[in-house]
């Protein structure tokens, strides 16, 4: 089990703790997730459903903002009307 001392948020650089964390799908880096919406914590990342092969995705902020890319990694979708 990850204990605070072992790793670093790839985000933040804070202190990590293995049931506060996730891994990103892009870089391979931990990340700050809060796994509970009934108690407060930091999220350095996000997590949504794959619709095409219906699971979870995981991928930290720095992975997700640099050039606002969808979560999926490819480009942003144009408005409805533009592009489609």
């Amino acid at each position: 089990m990850m204990t605070a001392a072992e790793g670093t948020c790839a985000v933040c650089g804070e202190a990590l703790e293995e049931l506060n964390s996730a891994q990103c799908g892009e870089c391979d880096q931990r990340f700050h997730l809060n796994q509970r919406n009934d108690v407060g914590g930091k999220d350095c990342g996000d997590v949504w459903i794959d619709e095409q092969y219906l699971s979870l995705r995981f991928a930290c902020f720095n992975c997700l903002r640099p050039d606002e890319r969808s979560p999926t990694g490819g480009e942003a979708e144009p408005p409805v009307g533009e592009g489609h």
